[in-house]
């Protein structure tokens, strides 16, 4: 687990973003579930220099979308 260090008005999605370089629900999610004391203190709006726990993750198993080509195509 690794620390991150908010940037003023940084809101979960970008963090999650900067962190892992992906944002979906899911991690964002996550996210916020290691880090309930933020949370309840600053909703969706961090303060600048809130340390912020970052669990790590298997990105590639999450961030796996499967494209299908629309009905009307097939």
């Amino acid at each position: 687990m690794k620390i991150l260090f908010a940037i003023d008005g940084e809101r979960w999605d970008t963090l999650c973003l900067r962190a892992y370089g992906v944002a979906t629900p899911e991690m964002v999610k996550q996210l916020r579930t290691h880090n309930r004391e933020l949370v309840r203190l600053h909703s969706f709006v961090l303060p600048g220099g809130a340390q912020v726990l970052v669990p790590e993750q298997n990105i590639k198993a999450q961030a796996h979308t499967v494209i299908e080509l629309a009905p009307w195509q097939r």
